[in-house]
């Protein structure tokens, strides 16, 4: 019976190590890991794996993932629980169709410049993603877990251009093997 319970409690203890994350697990696997974003601080990685579709009522979607933000100046990385909302309405190839429906009926000249323009121009007013995240574990390089991290949550509207905006491209394009 003692030798049971030992057992059973080596194998309740497995599963709190193997949630660690490290640089070296994000960059050794980007089969999983994909790096969304990298600047001189900071690099966003996607776990393909974790992306769920969560609402699927065209024109409307919802997908969850998990996401990596990795900061070299403060030697951490930090997950994220995410859930962005899309309004199709809003996607690139819907907002393209009608600036050129626009600029047909208003007998405007169709270059690839001026409709590039405008459809930035409608996607910087509105992109049609929302995002919802929520801070979940916080760890050093090398996967030494921080304490105290968890938590942070925020709701917001996701810039057209912006580092949000690549990840939920990215995280369409996962789902559904095509670009918002």
């Amino acid at each position: 019976m003692k030798k049971i319970m030992i057992i059973l409690l080596a194998i309740l203890c497995i599963p709190v190590s193997s949630f660690a994350i490290s640089l070296s697990t994000l960059e050794n696997n980007p089969n999983r890991y994909l790096k969304v974003d990298e600047d001189s601080v900071n690099a966003m990685y996607l776990d393909t794996y974790s992306v769920k579709s969560i609402r699927y009522a065209p024109p409307y979607y919802t997908l969850s993932a998990q996401t990596y933000y990795v900061n070299y100046k403060y030697c951490m990385i930090a997950s994220n629980s995410v859930i962005f909302n899309y309004d199709y309405n809003h996607s690139v190839k819907t907002t393209r169709k009608q600036i050129v429906l626009n600029m047909l009926q208003n007998n405007k000249t169709l270059t690839e410049d001026a409709i590039e323009s405008n459809v930035e121009n409608a996607l910087r007013k509105d992109s049609g993603i929302n995002l919802n995240y929520q801070l979940q574990d916080t760890w050093t390089l090398i996967g030494q877990k921080i304490k105290g991290q968890a938590g942070d949550h925020e709701n917001i509207d996701i810039s057209y251009d912006s580092q949000g905006y690549a990840l939920a491209q990215n995280i369409f394009h996962s789902y559904y093997n095509q670009f918002f």
